[in-house]
């Protein structure tokens, strides 16, 4: 034979690898089949002994509470931050505050209505460990520094945490920094010194009565309005406070004094010791509480018992109120109340299933199938909960709703099972039973292990995220995806096998005991689904009017989706996860009417230094910092004490010329630490040992400073300012110690989930639209069909984030999760037709196409049904969280099924590729070789 005829071009060759590869994997599914319909009992068996040795691995199940270890990136500074202050200072504080609206709190009896509020709320108290707790006793304390008084109410405002001022102004003014107290003995200062104590930090307008009953119950408004207007400094702890920073809705006179207010926020801060507590004890299991020991969160929830009760009791007067715990209360309550809708979804999955699989007769009715399909996923679910743990990956929130995921991917291959077993050849009908659940699985298998291998592979993708909770998600889900393939060719083809000879024995549906003894005939018939999908096709989508309007809507879809991708924010703001009709949110509400321009409160962290040497960068940096016009409220040991020492000892800290020695800056620290001028900052530090007052101050190991951000309208402008700010702090050229200097606030947690997750979504469905299109190209090996299921997956998702902008979503850590599910969903629709279109080998490409759709579009589109109608419910969830899974899943189920079921046909029939094995290719030899196989195993089967 010459040469030229043994030639093969590179088409031909993948064409020959493609048939090849195909046939090797039918005939693996075809003895699988074979195998498992042979014994099905031993399958059931085998199954069902794995799945309970799976559950060994439950014995290192984790269940991750820590925000940390979910939604913070732990390669970010944030993560890095939080803990080098824990680590260093161990100690934070969690608020409790209430909102008082009136006409005019100004008012004696707001006043008086204050005053018992206070009462109840000082007087609430919790017993843990046969211990009593109190305010007092959970308070966070601040040293008083109310030594004296001279001229305090000039002194320029500045803050302690929560305390906001209004503006950058410098610390400046003779009398402001004098101390008297330098003029006696050390001995004598610190013997006077012991004698004042720490007391509760607290914003409360009746610390401006000292708190004294008689004081405020003879106050007129008169005494209210010059007091708040007047007096700068708190008159029990000496520290320096606005009091008109407490209040919203105001009203002035000509001078500019306060005249009417109609908010006035009230404030207690409660300490918590991070370093001793383990917050999987005390969180919650949506991973949203913070740091809290179980003392402060049982008073906690003792304080939300009593705001809810005085808050009816008040006529004239509102109250609104906030725990440190609420946050994580309300998230997570509205996550675990909406379960009850997704259980009785699957009650509606369940009976949509016996609808679509059975017909009207008590031999038909596939109640055992039906169960066994949604048991499929139960077990999948348990195995991969079984292995993951096994290997130490946590479970987090989000993984509640991996059941309902896997419901939606796995009761999709129970559809096409069914549709190819009703599709036999009537060749198959003398067939045995085994054989015939072997040629069954032989094309449905090919099809379930395309779209399941590229879900896992999508899946995988998302895992390579930077965000712990969504790469555990993704770990999980992929491995339960794993198990439903396995358990679909295995376990449901065995009880699908026993369920045929059920009905071949005429024995009933509901009760399998029970033999009719009339013979029931088996419906051959198409369900109506099929004849309606035949004349939908036939007469309208095939039509060439119908081809025309499909493909000019899919263009025009297409076009508006890439608009609205184009205007598409990335937004995320963690109040809504709070449902409306809560006590959180109308405080929320009311806090956002009232303090509309109040920011998020931040530190500057500086570690090990010599801080004499680095104090004039130090300052400069201060400088730089409130100069941004986004940043106000600075509150810096730094400036007060380059004033302190300016003023009393004459000796200028921002000036070489009269820089001090080591020695002297720590004596300079340690009287400023210990005056009233600058015992509010002794919180703001961490020495290497604690010093007594009168003695030098020991090496700074740590210090903070605090300041506010001010209020932003979103990430653009946010997450610009974070890291501008940051840079300021970073790049100051510090030479000693260890040079560790940072930025932090807790709203950067969610400010650095903002800055990467639209990176993130962007890449992930990058990287998993490639791998689709390398999966199918493996799994497929027809490059032409393989780029029109590329096509249709890119379409959808297009389409899905168009239409989410239009709905006015955004692009969170929600909505990435959503996303990455909706990627590995979309393919199946596509896969599944684009698989049966290939082995269809007669007929024009038209002509396929139409029998494409007519035997697996039903499969197809009752499995998109089936999701629906598992997830429907949540449309009327007031969970955030399940609001936007409806979404995404509603968009993803709708244009994943136009795309696969319209769009896809209706291309393959204008330029469809060949089949697998074309009619001209199909010799005798092979078809003889084939049947003789089928046949070789019929006669094993035979003679047993």
């Amino acid at each position: 034979m010459p040469k030229s005829k043994s030639f093969k071009s590179p088409q031909q060759l993948w064409e020959a690898v493609s048939s090849k590869s195909v046939h090797v994997v039918e005939g693996i599914f075809f003895n699988l089949g074979v195998l498992v319909a042979r014994h099905p009992w031993k399958t059931v068996i085998l199954t069902l002994s794995f799945v309970f040795l799976s559950c060994i691995g439950l014995i290192r199940f984790h269940i991750e509470k820590n925000p940390m270890n979910l939604w913070v990136p732990p390669e970010s500074d944030f993560y890095y931050d939080t803990n080098w202050y824990i680590n260093t200072f161990g100690t934070g504080f969690r608020l409790q505050k209430v909102i008082v609206t009136a006409d005019n709190v100004l008012e004696p009896e707001v006043l008086s209505a204050i005053n018992n509020l206070t009462d109840r709320i000082n007087a609430i108290q919790v017993n843990y460990e046969n211990q009593v707790y109190t305010m007092k006793d959970l308070c966070y304390k601040v040293p008083v520094v109310n030594f004296y008084n001279p001229g305090r109410d000039k002194r320029s405002l500045d803050v302690l945490p929560g305390n906001n001022a209004d503006s950058n102004t410098s610390v400046s003014g003779d009398s402001d920094f004098s101390d008297p107290m330098l003029w006696v003995t050390d001995e004598f200062y610190c013997d006077f010194l012991e004698r004042f104590q720490y007391s509760c930090y607290q914003l409360n307008i009746l610390d401006l009565w000292k708190n004294k009953q008689d004081d405020i119950n003879q106050a007129t408004k008169h005494d209210i309005i010059e007091k708040i207007n007047k007096i700068k400094t708190n008159p029990t702890t000496g520290h320096p406070t606005d009091y008109t920073k407490l209040f919203g809705d105001m009203k002035y006179d000509e001078h500019g004094n306060i005249v009417s207010a109609g908010s006035i926020i009230l404030t207690w801060f409660t300490h918590v010791n991070m370093t001793s507590i383990d917050v999987n004890e005390v969180g919650n299991l949506v991973g949203t509480e913070d740091w809290v020991s179980i003392p402060l969160a049982m008073w906690e929830n003792e304080f939300l018992n009593v705001m809810e009760s005085i808050s009816h009791n008040f006529t004239d007067i509102n109250l609104y109120y906030e725990a440190g715990r609420s946050f994580a209360d309300i998230s997570g309550k509205a996550m675990f109340d909406e379960l009850d809708k997704l259980f009785l979804g699957i009650l509606l999955m369940f009976l949509y299933i016996q609808f679509a699989l059975s017909r009207f007769n008590w031999l038909e009715i596939r109640l055992t199938l039906g169960s066994v399909g949604l048991l499929c996923v139960g077990l999948a679910y348990i195995t991969a909960v079984g292995w993951c743990s096994a290997f130490g990956i946590s479970f987090g929130p989000i993984h509640s709703s991996l059941p309902f995921l896997l419901m939606g991917l796995g009761v999709d291959d129970m559809f096409v099972m069914n549709a190819c077993w009703n599709n036999l050849p009537d060749s198959a009908a003398k067939k045995s039973l085994p054989v015939k659940v072997g040629l069954m699985l032989k094309h449905a298998g090919v099809s379930i292990v395309i779209t399941s291998f590229t879900d896992i592979v999508a899946l995988l993708i998302g895992a390579i995220t930077i965000l712990p909770s969504l790469k555990s998600f993704c770990i999980y889900a992929a491995i339960g995806v794993f198990f439903i393939f396995c358990y679909s060719v295995t376990f449901y083809v065995a009880v699908f096998t026993l369920d045929i000879k059920r009905i071949q024995d005429n024995r009933n549906g509901v009760l399998f005991c029970y033999q009719h003894k009339r013979e029931i005939k088996v419906s051959t018939n198409k369900t109506m689904l099929q004849k309606f999908l035949e004349q939908f096709y036939k007469r309208v989508v095939f039509t060439i009017p119908g081809k025309t309007i499909v493909i000019l809507f899919t263009f025009v879809i297409t076009c508006f989706s890439i608009q609205a991708i184009l205007h598409l924010e990335q937004r995320f703001d963690p109040k809504w996860f709070i449902p409306d009709d809560t006590y959180f949110k109308d405080f929320l509400n009311a806090h956002d009417y009232y303090y509309p321009e109040e920011g998020n409160m931040a530190m500057v962290f500086l570690g090990e230094m010599n801080y004499n040497k680095e104090f004039i960068r130090l300052h400069g940096m201060l400088q730089e910092l409130k100069n941004e016009t986004y940043i106000y409220g600075v509150n810096s040991w730094i400036e007060y004490f380059h004033q302190y020492v300016l003023k009393n000892f004459d000796r200028d800290l921002v000036n070489n010329a009269t820089a001090l020695t080591d020695h002297e800056f720590n004596r300079h620290l340690s009287r400023f630490l210990y005056s009233s001028i600058g015992g509010r900052f002794q919180v703001n530090f961490k020495f290497s040992e604690h010093f007594e007052c009168g003695s030098p101050a020991t090496q700074i190991e740590a210090s903070t400073m605090l300041f506010n951000f001010a209020k932003f309208g979103g990430p653009d402008e946010y997450i610009p300012a974070m890291n501008h700010v940051r840079n300021i702090v970073k790049s100051t050229n510090i030479t000693s110690g260890d040079g560790y200097r940072s930025v932090w606030s807790k709203v950067f947690s969610n400010w650095v989930t903002d800055e990467i997750i639209a990176i993130e979504v962007e890449r992930n469905i990058e990287l998993a639209l490639l791998c689709v299109m390398v999966c199918t190209v493996i799994l497929i090996t027809n490059l032409q069909m393989c780029l029109w299921i590329f096509v249709c997956v890119l379409l959808t998702i297009l389409n899905v984030l168009g239409c989410m902008q239009r709905w006015g979503m955004t692009v969170d850590i929600v909505c990435c999760i959503g996303l990455e599910l909706a990627t590995g969903l979309c393919v199946d629709y596509a896969a599944h037709v684009g698989h049966t279109f290939l082995t269809m080998t007669e007929g024009s490409s038209s002509e396929r196409a139409f029998k494409t759709v007519t035997s697996i579009g039903s499969a197809v589109l009752l499995g998109g049904g089936s999701t629906f109608l598992s997830l429907s419910l949540l449309s009327m969830s007031k969970a955030y969280t399940f609001q936007s899974f409806f979404k995404i899943f509603l968009l993803v189920i709708l244009f994943g099924l136009f795309n696969g079921l319209i769009f896809l046909p209706v291309g393959l029939s204008l330029i469809g590729p060949g089949g697998y094995r074309s009619s001209k290719t199909k010799n005798t030899a092979e078809m003889v070789e084939l049947n003789g196989k089928h046949e070789t195993v019929e006669k094993q089967l035979e003679d047993g």
